[in-house]
């Protein structure tokens, strides 16, 4: 892949900064800012590698890649929700790898954390590690810490927005290319509309939001969070049904015990509450992943497969928690 120009969608000479405060910093990189914009063009709005300080510890290194607000201001969040963390009382900052430093520069961003001795589960909706459940009750402490975490504690912390939840393009694309059929996708529709007071009400729980499989770190026995550009106040559903959703590919009885665990932990009247926000919560998730692409055939159709039956059993919960 040809390295893209820089000035549009990268920052200009990105490539040029970052080695340069690679080697300010004295790090080596496993991958070089070049060969990374190699390997991913634009593909990717920020750079990472493991780096090897002058003493010989393994360390991550980020860097801002794209030349827009959004990117910049995802970056930023990220780095102060890190050193507010760092100084916090929180359970939850024993296992998020610490931020060492960092850098707000006139052009670009960086900071540089622990890297926790473990594997990512896997890339984003792809697993790769073997999961066990007894990592289930760990991964739903974990989103309960998470949900500890004081809304304000971040200021102008953004909302999700309930009405995203409609996606009516989406839902209207879906039917067009046969994919869904119209009368589920209108009840779909009709039923977040008839909630839609309760769903804003319950907007208020604090989400890391991108609880995909690439950001667990685990060595098959702790789990480690990483990569937090995205949190936002939402439902208390979100994080668990996103994760449950990226879990396509994992055994049954690993998504369904994910699910009663987290159940188990829930008081009677949110148990109901759970029942409304799940099945909202991984519908709108499903249009994502039922257009997701895959390199494998038989990925492609075992995916679409477990999307689509998201759909079929939206209103039938104990079905949908056992797919």
């Amino acid at each position: 892949m040809r390295i893209p120009k820089t000035g549009s969608i990268l920052i200009p000479k990105i490539g040029e900064k970052i080695e340069k405060k690679l080697r300010e910093l004295k790090l080596k990189p496993e991958i070089s800012p070049k060969e990374f914009l190699r390997k991913h063009g634009a593909g990717k709005h920020r750079y990472f590698s493991a780096c090897q300080t002058k003493d010989g510890e393994r360390i991550g290194f980020y860097g801002r890649l794209h030349f827009n607000l959004d990117a910049k201001n995802k970056f930023n969040r990220e780095i102060n929700f890190l050193l507010r963390l760092k100084k916090s009382k929180l359970k939850i900052k024993k296992i998020v790898p610490q931020i060492i430093n960092y850098g707000i520069e006139k052009d670009f961003e960086w900071f540089v954390r622990e890297f926790p001795r473990g594997k990512p589960l896997g890339f984003s909706r792809n697993l790769f590690q073997k999961v066990n459940l007894k990592l289930v009750p760990k991964i739903v402490k974990i989103i309960f810490e998470i949900q500890k975490i004081p809304p304000n504690f971040l200021p102008k912390i953004e909302s999700f927005k309930v009405e995203n939840y409609l996606a009516r393009n989406v839902y209207s694309e879906l039917v067009k290319e046969g994919i869904l059929k119209k009368d589920l996708a209108d009840s779909i529709q009709n039923f977040i509309k008839k909630n839609f007071n309760f769903l804003e009400k319950e907007n208020r729980c604090f989400c890391h939001g991108d609880l995909n499989l690439g950001n667990i770190i685990s060595n098959g026995k702790e789990i480690w969070l990483i990569d937090w550009e995205l949190i936002h106040l939402n439902n208390f559903a979100y994080d668990i049904g996103y994760l449950w959703s990226h879990l396509w590919e994992a055994k049954r009885s690993f998504r369904q015990n994910l699910v009663l665990e987290f159940m188990k932990k829930l008081k009677r009247e949110r148990v109901e509450k759970f029942k409304i926000l799940f099945p909202t919560v991984t519908s709108f998730l499903a249009l994502g992943g039922i257009k997701f692409k895959e390199k494998k055939v038989l990925d492609v159709k075992k995916r679409k497969f477990f999307y689509s039956q998201v759909f079929e059993n939206f209103f039938n919960f104990e079905k949908l928690i056992k797919l």
